[in-house]
């Protein structure tokens, strides 16, 4: 599971219109969900700022040991890197205005998933990687990525 934070997301949007905000988030999010759909991985879900991806390991006693595992891993890590680099790209392009900058996290454990609710049903991913991705997230350093 991998879960991108932008960090000073808050104060930014105090000093810049709801417009312009919201074109912002598309335009990042956008780049990224090319990304996810590239490297063949699952958009869990964006949450404000946040934006949650998972890549399916196998449940094999071997799991560890298996090609689909490293390629799995591999995609998510290649995501966080373009992820990073987005965020560079999308910088340089504002010229000047405040920087954003982001907090990665990427965990590798069990969660249970399905869709919850019936009037507004959405899918989840609950478990213990989804907390240990979000402390992960919490303690990466600016503009790198925090792993298990």
């Amino acid at each position: 599971v991998l879960q991108l934070d932008i960090c000073n997301f808050t104060r930014m949007s105090q000093g810049s219109s709801a417009m312009e905000i919201a074109q912002m988030v598309h335009k990042l999010f956008s780049s990224f969900d090319q990304a996810v759909m590239k490297y063949k991985l699952f958009k869990i879900d964006t949450v404000g700022d946040a934006y949650i991806v998972a890549g399916w390991l196998p449940c094999d006693s071997d799991w560890s040991m298996k090609e689909e595992t490293r390629a799995s891993c591999s995609s998510i890590l290649n995501l966080a890197r373009l992820m990073l680099r987005a965020l560079r790209k999308h910088n340089r392009e504002r010229g000047g205005k405040e920087e954003l900058s982001c907090r990665v996290g990427i965990a590798v454990g069990l969660v249970a998933s399905g869709v919850l609710g019936r009037r507004h049903s959405r899918f989840y991913v609950v478990g213990q990687a989804m907390r240990e991705v979000d402390l992960l997230e919490q303690t990466a350093l600016i503009n790198n990525v925090h792993v298990s």
